[in-house]
């Protein structure tokens, strides 16, 4: 049974759910649809479906999660164009730095949108984290968690019937639904592609020592509770030709700031994140055994920006990169030689891949396909940067 598909770099192994097939695989043959379908059509019934939650004595029409990121840019300003009012919604990773805070700030004042910015109780929120990497190898469970459920409670109490996310990764990626299906976000989704088939009872009992009380913005809202609420959640992925790489590029034109990182060409994608492209990188590998560089070429190579075996290429000197993990660890108030207990017993063979000064590492040569969508890049000044008390609005 072939395991790897010959037109991109996945193979069977993902964690999607991947079918590959002699000439291609499930995702190759999704994002083929791209091509075939009307997508000004596509776009009226977007406007439709939208047009029936507008303002019926409500302050919003809809709720937009964001996370400073600059997938959210291209969704805001595709939200106002349809004419909605939203609340943009985002919680704290605490992961953030200097160029995450500027991206997520900078995005609700050029827009001039209302938001709320939630930060979980810290203790709270580095005890799940703790469990999280203890028991499954992953840092931001308790972030996607919270990501995808508070917006959705927030929906429910404030009673603001429509949710707009970005991409629906599960089709992007794997094609597991078909761009007609138009498949909404659920509380089945979310666990299956969001939480890797987990829920929040996992990390309780014999998991994170915390008060169940404190977990409520945790766990996604009873379904029979929404659906009296009349609560949707739409991507609009589904609704227009998706292409991160050239939408994030024109998030630049709204003051978004992209971020140089060794792992990956892609500046713009969790541009702000302490951890994405290091603890988090080294971790996706451990577990599923590629990193997201190989995301990135996968995508790539089905907008026909790369082939194949140059991508291949690439892949294997991305996969190169080094990563500091000392930042995480001081966060997350591990004692030296629990870090270095960390790093022998959980890390194993990935430890020639950390290092512990900064490593100066020329990056591959990118085809002019690729490189003429990436603008200047910059350099992080502070990681880690925390705001931990209540709700801001």
């Amino acid at each position: 049974m072939q395991q790897n598909c010959n037109q991109c770099l996945y193979n069977k192994s993902h964690p999607f759910g991947l079918a590959v097939y002699l000439d291609g695989c499930s995702g190759c043959d999704t994002h083929l649809q791209k091509k075939e379908i009307d997508w000004v059509s596509v776009n009226d019934a977007l406007i439709a479906d939208v047009n029936q939650f507008k303002k019926k004595k409500r302050s919003y029409d809809c709720i937009v999660p964001v996370t400073g990121d600059a997938e959210d840019y291209f969704v805001l300003s595709q939200v106002l164009e349809l004419g909605l009012a939203p609340l943009v919604v985002s919680v704290n990773d605490y992961f953030k730095n200097d160029i995450g805070w500027h991206n997520l700030h900078n995005l609700i004042t050029h827009f001039d949108v209302d938001s709320l910015i939630y930060n979980p109780d810290i203790n709270v929120y580095k005890e799940l984290v703790r469990t999280s990497l203890r028991k499954f190898d992953h840092i931001l469970l308790p972030f996607l968690s919270l990501h995808t459920s508070f917006p959705v409670h927030i929906a429910y109490e404030r009673n603001i019937p429509l949710i707009i996310w970005g991409q629906n990764q599960a089709v992007e990626q794997v094609g597991k639904f078909s761009h007609h299906d138009r498949a909404q976000m659920s509380k089945w989704s979310r666990k299956e592609h969001d939480m890797l088939g987990l829920d929040m009872d996992t990390f309780i009992g014999n998991g994170a020592q915390v008060d169940t009380r404190s977990l409520n913005y945790y766990m996604y809202p009873e379904i029979n509770r929404l659906s009296k609420r009349g609560v949707t959640g739409i991507y609009l992925s589904n609704y227009m030709l998706w292409d991160p790489l050239k939408q994030n590029q024109a998030s630049v034109n709204f003051g978004f700031k992209p971020q140089k990182n060794r792992a990956s060409f892609d500046i713009y994608e969790r541009a702000g994140s302490s951890v994405y492209y290091q603890l988090h990188d080294l971790l996706k590998l451990k577990r599923v055994g590629y990193r997201k560089i190989t995301d990135h070429l996968v995508r790539e190579i089905r907008h026909g920006r790369i082939g194949r075996s140059e991508a291949k290429l690439l892949e294997q000197s991305y996969n190169q990169s080094k990563v500091d993990l000392r930042g995480f660890f001081a966060w997350l108030n591990v004692t030296s030689s629990g870090y270095e207990w960390f790093k022998s017993h959980r890390l194993g063979s990935l430890n020639e891949l950390i290092v512990e000064s900064e490593v100066d590492i020329q990056s591959p040569t990118l085809p002019e396909t690729l490189s003429c969508f990436l603008d200047a890049s910059q350099e992080v000044s502070e990681s880690f940067i925390s705001f931990e008390k209540g709700v801001c609005i």
